[in-house]
């Protein structure tokens, strides 16, 4: 049997939070390990996913984000800091991550969101800090650790080719931007999960995007067609008509 939908970002979003939850590592992570959920819209619906706390709006749980045409950051007043989970339970809110970095081991889990991905599954991540941010302070770590880092995104971000990207920007900074200069960062040997990992994880199907963008609201949406037995593909949708309620 066959079924199609189409997800928004902001549905995207929730799917993809619903699949990371979902993976043997994470599952592993929240009963045994610890887990940084470091800022990001995608991340704020995991907020919700491990620990039922309601974020209305998800841009408070990051810093920078691309709105109204360009890229910038978030209202600073508003800000909701990143949470740092431990064996499933969320530490004081006056612990920053960061205090964390030292004690990193394999097992642990580190969530980060990203800004660009291509076909062979390479991910990237916009940065306008100059020490790049929270994915500078912690991509040595995790390599120097081997600690999985989980890049929930989704197919709307998809560009041609990242390493080119990378390479591009990397010899020459932007002179001059609308919107906040910004590099970018390529995230080798992450797990990358999108809306089709995530269906894949949560369900008996194979999923495959199908199309992409809309208008009147859908700007930015991805089509799939997900393939499975009959019992399989009606979970699937159960669950893709639960979204779209929210």
């Amino acid at each position: 049997m066959r079924g199609q939908f189409t997800l928004t970002p902001a549905e995207s979003k929730a799917l993809i939070a619903k699949g990371v939850k979902a993976l043997p590592s994470v599952q592993t992570a929240l009963e045994k390990h610890t887990i940084i959920l470091a800022g990001g819209t995608t991340n704020a619906y995991l907020v919700e996913e491990f620990l039922g706390e309601v974020i209305e709006d998800k841009t408070r749980y990051t810093v920078g984000m691309i709105s109204e045409g360009k890229t910038g950051v978030s209202k600073e007043d508003n800000r909701i800091p990143p949470y740092t989970i431990s064996k499933g339970k969320a530490l004081e809110r006056d612990f920053h991550w960061k205090e964390y970095l030292p004690n990193l081991e394999a097992g642990d889990v580190f969530i980060k969101g990203g800004n660009a991905l291509d076909h062979t599954g390479l991910a990237a991540i916009l940065v306008s800090n100059s020490m790049a941010g929270t994915i500078g302070a912690a991509l040595g770590p995790l390599y120097a650790r081997g600690v999985q880092l989980i890049v929930p995104i989704g197919l709307e971000k998809m560009i041609p080719d990242v390493r080119k990207a990378v390479e591009f920007l990397s010899v020459k900074p932007v002179n001059e931007g609308i919107g906040d200069k910004v590099g970018l960062v390529p995230l080798l040997g992450a797990t990358v999960v999108t809306e089709i990992t995530a269906l894949e994880t949560l369900f008996k199907v194979k999923a495959y995007c199908i199309g992409a963008g809309g208008v009147e609201g859908s700007e930015g949406s991805i089509t799939i067609v997900i393939e499975g037995d009959h019992l399989e593909v009606q979970k699937a949708l159960s669950l893709i008509k639960a979204i779209k309620s929210e």
